[in-house]
């Protein structure tokens, strides 16, 4: 950190210290900082720097002390308090989040502390807020591309797809060989049914850079995250505690020879059977010395069609009928049916047909040449609403996460009744306190069988109920993601249930280690 010249010639250990830590000589450095603060302890710089050296070597509770110690001697620092909420960032959201605020308040256009309160913010699932931060931090920095690649990827999340297009094509045009953007563009051409537009950009984006390493902010434990250059991969990121392990991620398909650093644990974060069967298949290459989170094989068998038969099997499990069938063949019913492009989440390319003219209709609007059709059980109440259930599957524990309900079939929480509805927010939470007598024992004893069928060490279930008890499956897999609810007070009851998955998932990750 930069220092007053008349404090500079009153300590030149200060000058030395920050010479030695821009040339990487650490332990001298930190020699150096320790004079300084012993000849003046209300040395607020010295007390800065000094926590950084300290971070840098991994001595992480002495640098806290040091962080906290600057910050108090000078309250008025926009730089130590950011260092601070760096360091914050990886320990306590909340005093993360609040440091970053009174960064912002000293110097309200610090680009470092919005384009990193807006990654806090995302990390955490706070897409909407993230997403504020990251305007201010391009508004401010109107050159910068990080501000410009992490708004597409939030709208990326919000299912924006002309928008994220819009942020991704910006970034392009300051650095038009900017790897994050031309993954991004892969994944909005890939969404829209432009396969020729997705593999050219996934070719920019992955081809010169497969693998990349997460900065470690702890214990730096090797982790290697095995993931998809595809749109497969669940949402890895909220999973791993970064004070815990350093991640390096590679895309396996194309890896083409590339050295890997030898790990201790492996994380399979590829979900999609459908869709990336052929990374699956690379990824199971790769494992076998060390403990593997979600094997590739065992992924491999939750394709949707295959999935749907041998669940079938298991009592008090309904999964509708399927059928492959191409563009060029007729579908003879019977109507209606559900039908879908495969290796598309989130309600994408998902249609509900009655007769063979909708048919027709939906599959112009759809991408590729094959398709599901779906047999269509009615999950309908008689209430009128349809409702949604997911029960998250990890280290072979079941978690209620939550329920959606809508006057539409086709239910997601974001698109549902429940801010409207307080009853049926009501019910939500009595599913949240007690999920084994709201579901009944058919269901429960039925999510068990699932989850040992499908040996995956996290996934989660998406389901309804029939009238008779029995569980009408919607998916079962390793897609699934845990999403925190709004900041807003009317969603507090959701966030015990949320923290329970989130830290099963973490713990289950560290068990795994030692296993």
């Amino acid at each position: 950190m930069k220092q007053e010249k008349w404090h500079l010639q009153e300590q030149p250990e200060l000058e030395a210290g920050e010479r030695l830590m821009r040339e990487g000589r650490r332990e001298e450095a930190e020699a150096c900082f320790r004079k300084a603060i012993e000849a003046d302890p209300q040395n607020a710089v010295a007390c800065a720097n000094l926590a950084l050296i300290l971070d840098q070597s991994g001595k992480f509770d002495e640098a806290g002390i040091f962080h906290h110690r600057a910050a108090l001697l000078d309250a008025d620092s926009a730089e130590i308090r950011f260092n601070l909420a760096n360091y914050l960032a990886v320990r306590d959201f909340s005093l993360a989040r609040d440091a970053y605020l009174e960064t912002i308040r000293l110097a309200p256009d610090h680009f470092g502390a919005w384009l990193n309160l807006g990654n806090l913010l995302f990390d955490a699932g706070y897409v909407s807020a993230a997403k504020t931060a990251y305007t201010a931090a391009a508004t401010h920095h109107p050159g910068e591309v990080s501000p410009l690649v992490n708004l597409g990827n939030v709208h990326l999340q919000m299912e924006e797809e002309e928008e994220a297009r819009e942020k991704f094509e910006a970034a392009l045009a300051l650095s038009p060989d900017l790897a994050e953007a031309h993954q991004g563009l892969a994944s909005v051409f890939h969404r829209q049914g432009e396969p020729a537009l997705a593999v050219l950009h996934r070719e920019k984006g992955y081809r010169p850079r497969p693998v990349f390493t997460l900065p470690a902010k702890g214990k730096g434990i090797p982790l290697l995250v095995l993931a998809s250059s595809l749109e497969g991969n669940l949402p890895w990121r909220r999973l791993i505690d970064a004070a815990v392990f350093s991640a390096t991620v590679v895309a396996v398909e194309y890896l083409d020879g590339v050295t890997l650093p030898e790990p201790r644990l492996i994380f399979n974060a590829i979900g999609d059977a459908d869709l990336c069967r052929e990374g699956l298949q690379i990824a199971a290459s790769l494992c076998g010395r060390v403990p593997v989170i979600n094997a590739p094989d065992a992924v491999l068998n939750t394709a949707r069609m295959e999935n749907a038969q041998r669940l079938s099997k298991l009592h008090g499990v309904i999964t509708p009928g399927m059928k492959l069938f191409s563009r060029k063949e007729s579908f003879a019913g019977p109507f209606p049916i559900l039908v879908r492009a495969p290796g598309f989440h989130g309600g994408n390319h998902f249609r509900m047909v009655g007769n063979p003219e909708e048919l027709e209709s939906a599959l112009q609007t759809m991408p590729g040449e094959e398709f599901i059709a779906m047999e269509w059980l009615d999950a309908g109440s008689p209430d009128g609403y349809f409702r949604k259930y997911r029960v998250m599957l990890v280290g072979g524990r079941l978690y209620p996460l939550h329920m959606a309900a809508s006057r539409n079939w086709k239910v997601h929480y974001f698109s549902s009744e429940m801010a409207q509805n307080p009853a049926l927010r009501e019910e939500e939470a009595e599913f949240l306190r007690s999920f084994e007598s709201v579901l009944g024992k058919r269901a429960i004893s039925a999510l068990e069988e699932i989850g040992s069928m499908l040996g995956l060490d996290y996934g989660g279930v998406d389901f309804s109920l029939d009238g008779e008890g029995n569980l009408l499956l919607y998916e079962a897999n390793a897609t699934m993601s845990i999403v925190p609810p709004p900041p807003d007070p009317l969603w507090d009851y959701r966030r015990d249930a949320f923290s329970s998955v989130h830290q099963a998932a973490r713990m289950m990750m560290t068990e795994k280690l030692y296993s």
